[in-house]
């Protein structure tokens, strides 16, 4: 469970990232919107603890060291694809399952600074869910990869997480990761929070900013 309360992180003159009150409850899958610039890599480098609030609290009922983050630009170690998905192996997971279902068998000796971008990505995805962690926090984790890899990817994603019973929130841009990997979704907007609420309610947003956003994405 996470719980935020009174969240301010100003981050220049001009934006502050303002939550007033956000819960994510244990199983949940939040995927978190908007467009660039909305607060969305700061709330959840925030969550993670890698930036503090200005003011506020934010409690996570998941022990710290089963909280995984994996930011927006992918970071590999050196040594191979293997060893980088071993290295977040904590022993609970099938890491050739893994390399397998990520789409990285073929590539599991090839070294990790030789890789390309969508590569880069799936190694990481492929280490973060190695790791058995109860509360993920994914900032764009498929942006690299092509319609069919993405979709692939997801598949992963999600079922991992229903395995583990586990919480994700992940930011995306793209509908249809937002639409069928989560089952709520939270619109950032300006810093604030446009709308909140599951993946059925969001098809209809209340608010005028959530309206002519989720228009933009051509869901059917």
């Amino acid at each position: 469970m996470i719980e935020i309360k009174n969240l301010e992180k100003r981050l220049s003159p001009d934006f502050c990232l303002q939550i007033p009150s956000l819960r994510v409850d244990d199983g949940d899958r939040v995927a978190l919107i908007g467009p660039n610039g909305a607060g969305k890599s700061t709330l959840l480098r925030l969550v993670f603890g890698i930036e503090k609030p200005d003011r506020g609290s934010i409690e996570i009922s998941a022990p710290k060291n089963k909280i995984v983050y994996q930011p927006q630009s992918p970071y590999l170690f050196k040594g191979t694809v293997e060893t980088n998905v071993r290295l977040g192996s904590d022993g609970s997971g099938d890491v050739d399952a893994l390399l397998r279902d990520c789409g990285l068998e073929s590539l599991r000796g090839k070294r990790a600074d030789r890789l390309s971008g969508g590569e880069r990505q799936r190694v990481c995805l492929a280490r973060t869910l190695a790791c058995g962690g109860r509360l993920l926090l994914l900032d764009e984790p498929l942006s690299a990869a092509d319609i069919e890899t993405g979709e692939r990817l997801c598949g992963v994603l999600l079922d991992r997480i229903k395995k583990t019973g586990g919480t994700l929130v992940m930011s995306t841009h793209l509908p249809r990761q937002a639409f069928e990997t989560a089952t709520k979704i939270l619109i950032l907007h300006d810093g604030g929070i446009a709308e909140y609420g599951s993946v059925d309610a969001l098809r209809a947003p209340q608010s005028e900013f959530g309206r002519r956003f989720i228009s933009q994405w051509k869901l059917e």
